[in-house]
């Protein structure tokens, strides 16, 4: 009976993964996920579901005798089970399914997988939420994110810009604000443009001191210059830039792209692809050149990828008829420190890259799907607003196949972006 229900269920799961030590497979069952741990002695069976309770009746008078209550399985498998989960729904089933094994959750080193965040919703608060690994929409209220441009980042955290130039973060989940100073003190800031339109990107550092401590820094202006602001609870007292906006010292003039913490150090990626590193005491000092052989790319973007540096150059077209630019292939770079040098690479070793408005950052993918060795990208392009308030641009929105160079789009659905509301990429335990 035991074998016919276990052919039932692997017939019907979307997925299936295999772990290591002690031997685990989890099928996801749609919004279910089926757990078979197989030890020397006994055998174990479980069933997680949104209701925490076990779904077959067959399935419960297997090995009843010998089988654990739920709170006696040990920490170390549910870790591990929940490693292994890529999506968030399977990943909150699983913590729902009784206060033990919801306790092991801050030793669960699953790193956060993306959500596309879509844009505004007219009339309403609520916001929409593409999860690529079920390709299901979600949706969440969020009451203050009405009318502000957001950028994204893989801490749980938004930073939002409102018409009047205000900017915080915010925590997508608890909805805790940290209020960032006024834009208006940003040194050299010219507030010329439309609001949207102020400051390039935001990227968030979430510093180790505090979970509520961070490193903002923001590439504005025409010149793309960079500032940094240090915000949150546990901030260092008495450091530069505590509270207010610091230019970051450029005497090259360098036009950043893209910047991030690499080895808790910040590098910059600047012009046609100059690395730099970036002193928040001191000045931008000058790691290498741009890749050789490059031609000029719309877009740039740091990673941190197994240890090593990246650079993702992004290139396309801007179609005046459509009144939108498109996304036509990608090039990838790894920094040689020892070298001093960028190499092309074209094999990403089995993570994703996603990169737009607000931090770059990969994760690994551990389903068995096409996300791995692909980089997923947002609208970013801001430069071709036509005309002040017009609707343009949000729809170049995709994923590259590093190994087939094809891009294809992501299948969310309609979505109605306007001239400061696109979407982003963000990650949420919602």
């Amino acid at each position: 009976m035991l074998f016919e229900v276990f052919l039932t269920a692997l017939n019907s799961a979307s997925s299936f993964f295999v772990s290591n030590l002690p031997s685990i497979i989890i099928l996801i069952l749609g919004d279910r996920a089926f757990v078979y741990i197989t030890q020397p002695h006994p055998e174990i069976l479980f069933l997680v579901d949104h209701y925490s309770h076990v779904i077959s009746n067959d399935l419960l008078e297997f090995n009843q005798a010998t089988a654990p209550s739920w709170n006696e399985l040990p920490a170390n498998v549910i870790c591990e089970t929940a490693n292994l989960l890529p999506n968030h729904m399977d990943f909150k089933s699983l913590l729902a399914v009784c206060k033990q094994w919801n306790s092991v959750s801050p030793e669960i080193t699953r790193p956060p997988f993306p959500l596309l965040m879509l844009s505004k919703t007219l009339n309403t608060n609520w916001r929409s939420f593409f999860n690529l690994c079920d390709s299901k929409r979600y949706r969440l209220e969020l009451s203050t994110f009405g009318g502000k441009r957001c950028w994204g980042s893989p801490y749980g955290w938004v930073v939002l810009l409102d018409p009047n130039s205000n900017a915080h973060l915010e925590h997508l989940e608890k909805g805790k604000q940290i209020i960032l100073p006024s834009l208006n003190t940003i040194p050299t800031l010219a507030a010329t443009e439309e609001w949207f339109r102020l400051i390039h990107k935001f990227i968030i550092f979430k510093q180790p001191s505090h979970e509520s401590s961070f490193l903002v820094m923001a590439i504005f202006g025409p010149e793309n210059s960079l500032a940094f602001v240090r915000v949150g609870e546990g901030a260092a007292l008495n450091r530069r830039g505590q509270d207010e906006w610091v230019l970051v010292a450029n005497p090259y003039e360098f036009k950043f792209k893209d910047v991030t913490c690499f080895n808790d150090q910040i590098y910059g990626l600047c012009d046609n692809g100059t690395l730099v590193c970036v002193e928040l005491d001191a000045e931008v000092q000058v790691v290498s050149p741009h890749p050789e052989d490059v031609w000029e790319p719309q877009k740039l973007y740091l990673v941190e990828l197994s240890g090593n540096l990246f650079g993702v150059f992004r290139y396309g077209y801007y179609y005046p008829l459509k009144r939108r630019y498109e996304t036509v292939s990608f090039l990838v770079y790894k920094f040689n420190f020892d070298a001093s040098s960028w190499v092309e690479v074209t094999d990403l070793e089995d993570h994703a890259v996603f990169v737009g408005d607000g931090n770059s950052w990969c994760c690994p993918t551990i389903t068995i799907s096409s996300s791995s060795n692909s980089i997923y990208f947002t609208d970013d392009n801001w430069d071709w607003q036509m005309y002040p308030g017009g609707e343009y641009g949000g729809c170049d929105v995709g994923v590259f196949d590093m190994e087939t160079a094809v891009i294809q789009p992501l299948p969310f659905g309609v979505d109605n972006p306007s001239s400061y509301s696109r979407p982003i990429w963000v990650t949420t335990t919602m």
